[in-house]
């Protein structure tokens, strides 16, 4: 559809058409992207469809106001769609009404009365009938011969500059909810990270002194809430608890709540089809921070918004009621009676409801981070109770103390206080372990242990998953294998530098484990130390002094630093290590190496390492050596063959059967299409009738110019028409259309006269039959039939039918038109055409001559054509496959099969505006080309859709430009030279995975590979017209690729 714009015009053609192309153009030199009807919309595409995508896709709506555009349906279809989505609309005014000089213009029929009439609905005026929103908003001035265009156009660049970047955004985000809405509301639609902190921050964008360029409608503000609420796992801010009865208040609050950035919950959209309702209630009142209850009479006879009170009260949750129709107070609950309400049932007017919005946000952003965070902690608590207990879910590091912190708020709470599973869950969460996976391993004496407690406290807050053992006597003699285990598992290793600590033999012991399995070492002091006292290791190791006169927090932020440093090289090496470590203790057994993307991002790192500190350890080298050397053993030749031979035999049984059918066709398309332009075939004159055509012989019937006729063109139109090319000398006419009746006395006379005329009839072998015409000889008559591909649909056409058997009923002839044009041409140039039909009926194989060129046939096991199950009626007649002619389109210079000849309109032939040269000693074709008219066909082909008579055309020119100038038909391979090719590259593609080892090298070489097939192929194609099979080598080299790689992976994976 279409692409981002900057604007959409809107306007009514009959008062603006040129200004609108006129300022179209003119904001398009600005560097502006424009939506223009005349540029936008494709042929053959639902026009509204385009339309609505063009406005929902274009930041500026401009409505350039007349009286045509005032009162036009689909100018008012387009306004309101704008205002639906909440765009920044434009009027531009540029007619204000109509004289009646340019009505009577308009209507040349109608009378004086009718112009009163006219005047009197207000049609013939800008104001009368204007929009209320148009007639509201601020106009740019453009009014022919009053304003002065490039000054208006100018003002009007300035309103675009104007809040653009906040425009833009509304547009691209109007698009993805709109996406996300049209998917169903699919989660993978909705934003995530910058895109979703980039949404929020435009819908709390508020224009304080001015108005808004444009409004973020009620899907804009879902898309976004609904965003933050999937980031959130679903937790929101605000449950709503409501009577169903009460749904468009409820409707109010919401877009209210979510017009504020606010995630909410309400029932009839958060509860999943099929879900337990009950449970889904529970589970959104439980993760949300506050619940509204919108009491009403329905609601406080709803048992189910009594047990939503009451459940969110045993969770003491913040409660919120909304007073939203007269009730007797003494029906609320007495505790609910206590509550502050907000009372929407004295509004009087709107504002009265704005300021009741603003009082429910200011309750809700009150204590905001408070009612968020006992949600949090109560949501991951419920969750633990239910899991049994789940140790995994319990909060550790930071987490566990922010929560720690927080419970000792809430204990001084006036309300809303923290639950007894809450706090049984962070005690939990304190009785627990250390995680296994550890950033650092403290080491200290026990002399130090105030410091070093210190430390690994703020190492905790800070998130760090730290070993420290204040007690080593707790451990005993386990100590030395728990330290042992602990510093192979921590990416650092930190050595709390002291007198008592430098005399410690397990501490030293630890610190030489550690500089053995090459740890990142950091010695930490905090008093003073004698060089000379200090071992060589931690000499060299980073160190952070303590004892510097700086404060604590401002040391620790150095040592911080370093932890940080590197964290990719450091994490890393640990991991290869503990891989190393485990392999070690296997006896090196060969299932504990590394393989695949694991050994390859090992081998990076490696590399990366050497230049990085700590170095790679003695045992990490070796373990990479072993793992290296295990990915070098491949399979032997033999195998590589015979993998090859079985996935061609495959390939080709499949290929038989017609299973690479598609596939086949995909590729035989995308090659032809590659092909170079060519220059027109100047034997060829196409004349279409299109709908201009067709317009111009109505108005001759009405005007009486031709008398009325059944079927096609009017028997005095065609008349004229071919009247007019025998007096220019045409060579030879064919008519693409069926005329099964009498002509007109005049046309039969000239129907029989011309004898250089070919029409067409229909054999009954596929639908219905038609005859030919009864005034043409059989001689000067070819079947019509085209031989679609049933794999793409009935109207696919790749072959080119030449002969079929003659049907005795409709169509008794066994040549088609394009062939009977082709040999009538061909024999007046002296070339004999050599017949392939056999007597007893059916064809001749490659026999069908035209002077020396033989037009090759297609039949099984020959070409891209394996028809599914066999069904040789696939190759019904003589067939061959039509090598589309591509010239350059007159006007935009691209290839274009539909102007492999010239091509007139039947208006041109009958007005005279065609030239003799253009028609002298010319094949001329006529056909209908007009959609909206029955008699025209449209075919498929690998260009992209033709009418049928352009197919036929290109069929003719095809034969004769292949005799005449040597023209190349599309020809292919024997059926034993394919299997060789197809061979040749299952044993390349083999050759390739067993030979290479490197996965870049593999990549490349496979893509080398590939590369050298498709173009073999594309050569083939492009510059000999020849077909060469790409896919089914393709599938034998990747089948025997994949079958060596399986092969290899197996023996390097025992």
């Amino acid at each position: 559809m279409n692409l981002f714009q900057d604007a959409f015009i809107s306007y009514g053609r009959a008062d603006s058409r040129d200004f609108a192309a006129k300022l179209n153009q003119r904001l398009t030199e600005e560097g502006l992207e424009v939506w223009f009807d005349f540029d936008d919309i494709p042929l053959g595409v639902d026009y509204q469809k385009q339309i609505d995508d063009g406005i929902d896709k274009a930041d500026n709506i401009l409505f350039v106001i007349s009286p045509h555009s005032v009162n036009s349906p689909y100018c008012g279809l387009e306004v309101d769609l704008a205002i639906k989505r909440g765009k920044r609309i434009i009027p531009l005014l540029h007619v204000e009404e109509i004289s009646h000089d340019t009505w009577q213009h308009r209507n040349p029929h109608g009378t004086a009365a009718d112009w009163e009439a006219y005047k009197a609905a207000g049609k013939h005026s800008s104001f009368p009938n204007m929009h209320p929103v148009i007639s509201k908003i601020n106009w740019v001035y453009f009014r022919e011969g009053i304003d002065d265009f490039e000054q208006s156009l100018q003002s009007l660049l300035e309103l675009f500059k104007r809040d653009q970047l906040y425009v833009h955004q509304h547009t691209i985000l109007l698009n993805q909810a709109l996406k996300w809405k049209q998917d169903n509301r699919l989660a993978q639609d909705l934003l995530v990270e910058a895109p979703l902190k980039k949404a929020e921050a435009w819908l709390q964008t508020r224009f304080r002194d001015r108005q808004p360029p444009c409004t973020p409608t009620k899907l804009h503000c879902q898309f976004i809430t609904e965003s933050l609420k999937n980031a959130n796992d679903g937790m929101t801010e605000v449950f709503l608890s409501h009577a169903e009865e009460d749904r468009d208040t409820l409707e109010a609050i919401y877009e209210s709540l979510t017009r504020a950035g606010l995630t909410v919950w309400t029932s009839w959209q958060d509860i999943q089809t099929g879900a337990d309702f009950q449970a889904a209630i529970e589970h959104g009142i439980e993760a949300a921070d506050n619940l509204i209850y919108l009491i009403s009479p329905d609601s406080l006879r709803s048992p189910w918004c009594q047990r939503e009170i009451a459940y969110g009260r045993s969770l003491n949750k913040r409660i919120i009621p909304i007073l939203i129709k007269p009730i007797d107070l003494e029906n609320i609950p007495e505790d609910l009676q206590k509550l502050q309400f907000i009372n929407l049932t004295d509004n009087q007017q709107a504002v009265d409801y704005l300021s009741d919005e603003q009082d429910l946000l200011n309750v809700l952003n009150q204590d905001a981070a408070y009612y968020r965070a006992h949600k949090l902690l109560l949501v991951k608590a419920l969750k633990w109770e239910r899991q049994l207990r789940n140790p995994s879910i319990l909060l550790r590091g930071y987490a566990l103390r922010l929560t720690e912190a927080w419970l000792k708020v809430a204990h001084k709470h006036a309300s809303h206080r923290p639950l007894a599973i809450q706090e049984e869950f962070v005690q939990e969460s304190l009785n627990q372990p250390s995680d296994v996976r550890l950033n650092v391993f403290v080491a200290s004496d026990s002399k130090d242990l105030e410091f070093a407690r210190k430390l690994n406290e703020t190492l905790q807050i800070q998130g760090e998953q730290t070993w420290f053992e204040p007690d080593k006597t707790a451990l005993g003699s386990d100590y030395a294998t728990e330290m042992k285990e602990g510093i192979e598992r921590a990416e650092n290793f930190i050595f709390v530098v002291s007198h008592e600590a430098l005399a410690d033999t397990t501490l030293l012991e630890g610190l030489q484990i550690a500089q053995s399995l090459s740890k990142r070492i950091i010695a930490v002091s905090y008093q003073t130390l004698e060089q000379s006292e200090v071992p060589s290791t931690l000499a060299q190791s980073p160190w952070v002094d303590f004892n510097t006169g700086e404060d604590f927090m401002s040391s620790f932020g150095t040592l911080y630093r370093i932890l940080k440093s590197h964290p990719q090289h450091i994490q890393a090496h640990t991991r290869l290590l503990i891989r190393a470590l485990a392999w070690e203790q296997a006896d090196r057994d060969d299932s504990a190496l590394l393989r695949g993307k694991e050994l390859t991002r090992a081998e990076q790192w490696l590399k990366q390492a050497q230049t990085q500190t700590p170095k790679p350890s003695d045992l990490q080298l070796a373990y990479l050596t072993s793992s290296r050397e295990l990915s070098f053993r491949k399979v032997k030749p033999r195998s590589v063959v015979g993998l090859s031979v079985g996935t061609t035999l495959l390939v080709l049984v499949a290929r038989i059967l017609g299973l690479l059918q598609g596939f086949e066709l995909f590729a035989y398309d995308h090659l032809l299409r590659q092909r170079p332009a060519e220059a027109p075939d100047d034997r060829f004159l196409m004349v279409t009738v299109d709908d201009k055509s067709g317009s111009f012989v109505r108005e001759g019937l009405i005007e009486g110019r031709y008398e009325p006729s059944i079927g096609t063109i009017p028997d005095d139109a065609l008349d004229q028409a071919l009247t007019v090319l025998t007096d220019n000398q045409a060579r030879l006419i064919g008519l693409d259309f069926y005329r099964d009746f009498p002509a007109s006395e005049r046309l039969a006379a000239t129907l029989e006269d011309t004898d250089n005329l070919v029409t067409v009839c229909k054999a009954s072998y596929e639908g219905s039959g038609v005859h030919k015409a009864p005034e043409i000889p059989i001689e000067q008559v070819g079947f019509s039939d085209l031989v679609p591909d049933p794999s793409d649909g009935t109207t696919y056409v790749r072959r080119h039918y030449l002969m079929q058997g003659a049907d005795p009923e409709f169509c008794e002839t066994s040549t088609s038109l394009s062939l009977s044009l082709a040999n009538r041409y061909l024999e007046q140039e002296g070339v004999t055409f050599s017949n392939p039909e056999k007597p007893e009926g059916g064809f001749s194989s490659n026999s069908l001559q035209l002077g020396e060129l033989t037009v090759p046939n297609l039949n099984l096991l020959r070409g891209p054509y394996y028809p599914s199950g066999l069904d040789l009626t696939l190759f019904d007649g003589y067939q061959t496959l039509v090598n589309f002619r591509a010239a350059p389109h007159p006007e935009t210079g691209k290839k274009d099969p539909n102007h492999f000849a010239a091509v007139v309109s039947l208006e041109d032939i009958l007005t005279g505006a065609v030239s003799q040269e253009l028609i002298e000693n010319r094949i001329v074709l006529i056909g209908y080309t007009d959609y909206a008219d029955r008699n025209a066909d449209y075919w498929e082909t690998p260009h992209g859709e033709m009418p049928g008579v352009f197919v036929q055309g290109q069929m003719a020119s095809q034969l004769i430009s292949a005799v005449l100038d040597e023209r190349s038909l599309v020809r292919w391979w024997p059926f034993g030279q394919e299997v060789l090719w197809i061979f040749a590259w299952a044993v390349a593609g083999g050759v390739i995975v067993r030979q290479v080892m490197r996965l870049p090298r593999l990549a490349a070489a496979t893509t080398l590979g590939i590369g050298i097939l498709y173009g073999s192929c594309f050569a083939a194609m492009v510059y000999g017209t020849l077909w060469i099979p790409l896919v089914p080598p393709l599938a034998t080299f990747a089948l025997t690729a994949g079958s060596v790689a399986t092969l290899n992976y197996r023996l390097r994976k025992p």
